[in-house]
This record gives structure tokens, C-alpha cells and sequence, in this order.
């Protein structure tokens, strides 16, 4: 339902000024590559290309980091009880549950094993 691989402009990372990038790294991190600059690359040039007309890379990005702040998923999550936890697990719908209730949005996760453990 998102567009995608639009035409546009290509991603531009001095147009992600210092006070911004900092911003992004702690609210739209590349949590698997830790690449923050090449994840944010292809986010732009997959899916903020196609907003193009309404906003330029910049603001794209600003936006997607003020939506961050607005929904603070850690507090959603605390509220429903779900915390981390050493021997608790919790099912998909248990978690996406009260994030789509808080947001009014379906979100998409991913589970990512931890090496340590090897479980996810």
C-alpha cells in the first residue's frame, strides 16, 4: 500500500545536516548493518522519492524522525506489560496489538535472533 521505487532525485547525504543525522541515529537506525547512512539511503531512494513533490529529502527525513518522537512505542509496549523480560516471550499479535491501538497503524516487525543466544 506505501509507494515505492519512484522516479526523483537521488539520495544526497550532505543534505542530511549534523543535528539531523543525529537525530536519525537514534530514532531510524540500521538496527541489522549498522550502515545508518546506506539504510537511509535506500529509504530514500525507495520510498521518499515518491513524497518528492510535497517534500524534499530533508524534510522527508525530519518528519519521519518527529513521527518517532510522537509515538513512543517503549512507553506503548510498558503499558500493555510488555517488557523485557529473561524468560517471558510474547507472541507477534501480542505486540503489534497495542502499537496499531496507540498509532492507529499496522506496524511491520521483524524479529532478529540474538547471537548470544541463539533465539529470537
Amino acid at each position: 500500500t506505501k509507494p515505492s521505487n519512484c522516479n526523483g532525485s537521488k539520495y544526497e547525504d550532505r543534505k542530511v545536516y549534523p543535528k539531523l543525522r543525529s537525530k536519525l541515529k537514534r530514532s531510524w537506525p540500521d538496527v541489522e548493518s549498522g550502515n545508518d547512512t546506506r539504510f537511509w539511503e535506500g529509504e530514500w531512494n525507495k520510498h521518499g522519492r515518491c513524497s518528492e513533490q510535497t517534500l524534499n529529502q530533508m524534510q522527508y527525513f525530519e518528519i519521519s524522525h518527529d513521527m518517532w518522537v510522537s509515538y513512543n512505542i517503549t512507553e506503548i509496549l510498558k503499558n500493555a506489560s510488555i517488557v523485557p523480560h529473561p524468560t517471558q516471550k510474547w507472541s507477534y499479535s501480542d505486540i503489534v496489538s497495542p502499537i496499531k491501538t496507540a498509532t492507529k497503524r499496522t506496524p511491520l516487525l521483524r524479529c532478529k535472533t540474538d547471537p548470544a543466544t541463539n533465539t529470537e
